[in-house]
């Protein structure tokens, strides 16, 4: 009698199509999380930088009088919150791993409730 020693042909063929089924169904899975890491990332960049604006914005807001009225609105630089202390100059942009730049803008809108909306421009 011959002792059996390896896998036949059909039983790795088998065990392939086993993994590819596996790989299938978890790979997808895995690239959506990614991106929604990657997305709750940025939106977390976001709102350091909308806080630091509004802080900047309240404590000087006898220089924004268009931000007094109903859906008046004022453009402020990253520059401005960088030399004020806000944000940090070498604070990375994660949507495209690239440091803010200076000229990076906000855009604050006064609504008609009273708060403001903040709109993030990247030069």
């Amino acid at each position: 009698m011959k002792s059996k020693k390896g896998f036949t042909l059909v039983e790795l063929l088998g065990i392939i199509a086993i993994i590819a089924t596996i790989l299938a169904f978890v790979v997808p899975s895995v690239i959506g999380m990614l991106k929604r890491d990657d997305e709750k990332e940025y939106q977390r960049f976001l709102t350091d930088i909308e806080l630091a604006t509004e802080s900047y914005v309240q404590l000087n807001i006898d220089n924004y009088p268009n931000l007094a009225i109903t859906n008046g609105s004022y453009t402020i630089t990253m520059q401005e919150l960088i030399e004020n202390g806000y944000i940090k100059s070498n604070m990375v942009n994660p949507k495209t791993d690239t440091k803010v730049s200076s000229s990076d803008t906000i855009k604050i809108t006064r609504k008609a409730d009273g708060s403001y909306d903040y709109s993030y421009t990247a030069h």
